[in-house]
């Protein structure tokens, strides 16, 4: 052997049974990464599976839910469904029936002063003579079908006592409160 010889051939040093071993190791190593290599592969189809099944659930209440092909958006479209049939129960304020509901159940000693609306909902501003004045038109304006009418603030310091009611069209779909069925 020639030193040139042992330059090309570097492996040539080791022992046999070393060789054997690195080889084996290399083998070993191999094999668990392709071992675990497989399990991912097995592992990643079992989510695509997965995954598919769930998606073809989901369409399946999509059409369901929306009546045939739910589209390349059913998400967006369910929720302008859902947009359409709140704009279409909510009840606008008619101004004429409320001043009316709010101008009968007022008993002598009390004032209505201004009348603020929006579409669904409005404010009421008043002067009650005495604070019993005001609770019996509570109690009048709480047995009132049309309306849900709450208590926004109260000045009962104030003589005349100041107060401010928050009025809202009741669902006409709805059974009044305190109705039973």
């Amino acid at each position: 052997m020639t030193p040139n010889d042992n330059k090309d051939n570097a492996c040539a040093n080791l022992p046999e049974t070393e060789h054997h071993r690195y080889g084996r190791i290399l083998l070993g190593m191999t094999i668990a990464g392709a071992l675990f290599i497989g399990g991912q592969a097995v592992r990643l189809w079992h989510e695509t599976v997965r995954a598919d099944h769930m998606e073809r659930a989901l369409t399946g209440v999509y059409r369901r839910a929306l009546g045939g092909d739910p589209g390349a958006s059913p998400y967006g479209r369910l929720q302008f469904e859902l947009g359409k049939l709140r704009a279409r129960s909510v009840q606008p304020l008619d101004m004429v029936e409320l001043l009316a509901a709010l101008s009968r159940r007022a008993p002598d000693g009390v004032r209505i002063t201004s009348v603020a609306m929006a579409t669904a909902s409005g404010a009421v501003t008043g002067l009650a003579a005495t604070p019993e004045d005001f609770e019996r038109y509570q109690a009048a304006l709480a047995a009132e079908a049309s309306f849900t009418v709450t208590v926004a603030d109260v000045d009962r310091f104030a003589r005349p006592l100041r107060f401010t009611l928050s009025v809202k069209a009741r669902d006409r779909a709805a059974p009044p409160k305190g109705d039973s069925l």
